[in-house]
C-alpha cells in the first residue's frame, strides 16, 4: 500500500554506517496520516535517492539528487549504469534470461553505485530515500530489484522506500531531463519551477504498452486510449524482424528491432542529422501556427510543434500528413501493388474510427503476409506462391519498413489530436505533449507527430520528447519519480510486493491477482 508521510516524519540523512542513537521504528507501520496535498509553500530540502529499475531486460543502478537553483527544480546525476541481457538468440525478451542477468549484474552495479555517493564530512553521504520499479513488468524481474531495495533500506538505518510505477516514470521523465538540464551547483532548498506542468497529454509508446492519458498531477492519470491488442513497439519489432535481411538482423546489438527498422528505411539520415537544425526558416510553410509559435522559449518551457519542425525537420521534410482518412489509403498503394493503411480508417473499424482506441495486430499480419506472397503491381493481389528471400529486392524491404512506421505513427497521432480536443475542454491554454517511452526515440515519429499537429492548428502546443537514453528503461527515470513521490508525501512500506499488471487508476491502491 502507498502511504501519505508527516512532513515532520521525513528523516535527516546521516553519514553511511553512523549508527542510530534512537532505535528503529517498526518497518511496517503506517506512518501518521497527513492531509491529501502538502501544505501550500512548503520548503522542500534536496534530497537524494538511490533507484534500481528490472522490469524488463534491462538491469540499471541509478543515483540523483534534486534540488534547486534560481527558482528552477534542478537534479545531478551521481550514477547511472545499465546492463541489458542478451537476448538475441530468442529474437526478443527471454524471461529467465533476463532474470540471471538481473541476478549477475545488479549486486555490482549496487556496489559501484555506492562507491560514487558523495562524501561529506569523510563519510558516504546515505541516499535520503531508496527506490525501485514496483510494476508493471515481468514478476520474477521485478522482485529481483524491489527485494535489493528493501534490503538497503533496512540496512541503511531504515530509510524510506518507494515502489514506482514504470509507466508513471516514463510520463514523469521530460521533467527530469529539463532539471537535469538545468542543472547548476551548488543546489539550494526549497520549491522550484519546473516543466513542463500538469495537465499535459502523456503519449506513451513501448514495446510492451501503448497508451494515451491525460495526466493531470503527479498521481492523477486519466486513461484515454490504449491499444486493445498489442503495443506499437512489439508491432515494429515483429515487422523489424520479417523484413530485414538477413545479414542485418545477424548484425543486430540488441533486440531492439523497432530501431533498426528505422535505420534500414532512412539509410541516408544519420542519427545526427535528425537533430542538426540544418533548414533555413523558408524551407517550412507552416499556415495553421501563428506567428507566435516559433518565437524560441523562455526556459524551462518545450518546444511547440511549429518550432520542432523548424529545428529538426530537415531530414523527413518530405513528410506532409494526409488531409484525411481516404487521402491515407489512397497515398498508402505503393509502386509495387500492396498498401499499409493507418488502423481502423474504414467502416470496419466501427465505433474506434473516431475513438481514441489503437490496434497494431493488422499491421503486423499484413507485413507477415506481404513479405511471404508476392503482389501483383497491376491488380494489387496477392500470389498464392511463397516468394524466396531472393525475390524480396531490397528496395521493396526499405519502402516496406517506410510503410509500416508511417502507419503506426500516423494512427498514433490521430490519436493525440483527439486528446487534445478531449482535453481542450477541461483545460486552458492547451495541454503540452509528453511522447516518451521506448518507441519515442524514433525521429520520424517525432516528425510526423509534430507535422500532425501543425497541420490541424495545433503548431502551439509544446512538445516534449526525452532524448534517446532516457527513452529506453532506466534507473535514473525511477529515481526521479520516487523523490516525487517522496516529496509530495508518499512512501511505501517493507511489506510490498511487485505488481505484473498496474493500471495507472490504480497508481495509489495496485491490486494483486496472485492466487495465492
Amino acid at each position: 500500500m502507498l502511504l501519505r508521510r508527516s512532513p515532520a516524519t521525513r528523516p535527516r540523512w546521516r553519514p553511511l554506517w553512523r549508527p542510530l542513537s534512537d532505535p528503529p521504528s517498526n518497518p511496517l507501520s503506517d506512518p501518521p496520516s497527513v492531509p491529501p496535498s502538502d501544505p501550500p509553500g512548503r520548503a522542500r530540502r534536496r534530497l537524494m535517492t538511490l533507484a534500481i529499475e528490472t522490469s524488463c531486460d534491462d538491469t540499471s543502478v541509478a543515483i540523483v539528487e534534486k534540488g534547486v537553483r534560481d527558482g528552477r527544480t534542478v537534479a545531478r546525476l551521481h550514477f547511472h549504469k545499465t546492463v541489458t541481457s542478451n537476448n538475441h538468440a530468442f529474437q526478443g525478451v527471454h524471461p529467465l534470461l533476463a532474470l540471471k542477468s538481473h541476478q549477475e549484474n545488479l549486486a555490482a552495479l549496487v556496489a559501484d553505485a555506492i562507491a560514487h555517493l558523495p562524501d561529506h564530512g569523510g563519510a558516504r553521504r546515505l541516499p535520503d530515500v531508496v527506490a525501485a520499479t514496483r510494476g508493471p513488468g515481468m514478476r520474477s524481474s521485478l522482485m529481483c530489484g524491489l527485494d535489493t531495495a528493501k534490503g538497503l533500506a533496512v540496512a541503511w538505518q531504515q530509510k524510506p522506500l518507494v515502489g514506482v510505477h514504470h509507466m508513471q516514470a516514463h510520463a514523469l521523465t521530460p521533467r527530469l531531463v529539463a532539471a537535469l538540464d538545468a542543472y547548476a551547483a551548488p543546489l539550494d532548498d526549497g520549491p522550484g519551477a519546473l516543466a513542463p506542468a500538469f495537465p499535459v497529454l502523456s503519449v506513451l509508446a513501448s514495446g510492451g504498452h501503448t497508451m494515451l492519458l491525460a495526466s493531470a498531477s503527479l498521481t492523477a492519470h486519466t486513461l484515454l486510449g490504449s491499444t486493445a491488442d498489442v503495443a506499437v513497439g512489439e508491432c515494429l519489432d515483429k515487422a523489424a524482424r520479417a523484413i530485414l535481411p538477413a545479414e542485418a538482423m545477424r548484425g543486430a546489438k540488441s533486440t531492439m528491432y523497432g530501431a533498426l527498422l528505422e535505420a534500414f528505411a532512412f539509410p541516408a539520415a544519420p542519427p545526427e542529422a535528425f537533430a542538426s537544425p540544418a533548414a533555413p526558416p523558408e524551407a517550412f510553410a507552416f499556415p495553421a501556427a501563428p506567428p507566435e509559435a516559433f518565437a524560441l522559449p523562455a526556459a524551462p518551457a518545450g518546444l511547440t510543434a511549429a518550432q520542432y519542425l523548424h529545428a529538426h525537420g530537415a531530414a523527413h521534410g518530405w513528410y506532409a500528413p494526409p488531409a484525411n482518412n481516404e487521402a491515407a489509403i489512397a497515398r498508402s498503394r505503393t509502386r509495387w501493388g500492396w498498401s499499409i493503411a493507418p488502423p481502423l480508417l474504414t467502416t470496419g473499424g466501427g465505433a474506434k474510427i473516431n475513438g481514441l482506441a489503437m490496434s497494431f495486430s493488422g499491421l503486423t499480419t499484413a507485413v507477415e503476409r506481404l513479405v511471404r506472397f508476392p503482389t501483383d503491381p497491376e491488380t494489387g493481389k496477392l500470389g498464392s506462391r511463397e516468394r524466396s528471400a531472393d525475390e524480396f529486392p531490397v528496395e521493396e524491404r526499405r519502402d516496406m519498413a517506410l510503410a509500416v512506421q508511417r502507419a503506426a505513427f500516423e494512427h498514433i497521432a490521430s490519436r493525440v489530436v483527439r486528446g487534445l480536443a478531449v482535453m481542450a475542454g477541461k483545460e486552458q491554454p492547451a495541454p503540452a505533449v509528453v511522447m516518451a517511452g521506448g518507441v519515442a526515440s524514433n525521429a520520424f515519429l517525432r516528425h510526423l507527430l509534430a507535422a500532425t499537429l501543425v497541420h490541424h492548428g495545433h503548431g502551439h502546443v509544446p512538445l516534449f520528447f526525452p532524448p534517446p537514453e532516457y527513452c529506453t528503461d532506466n534507473a535514473a527515470m525511477i529515481a526521479w519519480t520516487a523523490m516525487d513521490m517522496f516529496d509530495a508525501g508518499y512512501r511505501d512500506t517493507l511489506g510490498i510486493r511487485a505488481v505484473r499488471k498496474w493500471p495507472l487508476d490504480q497508481l495509489l491502491n495496485p491490486q494483486y491477482h496472485d492466487k495465492i
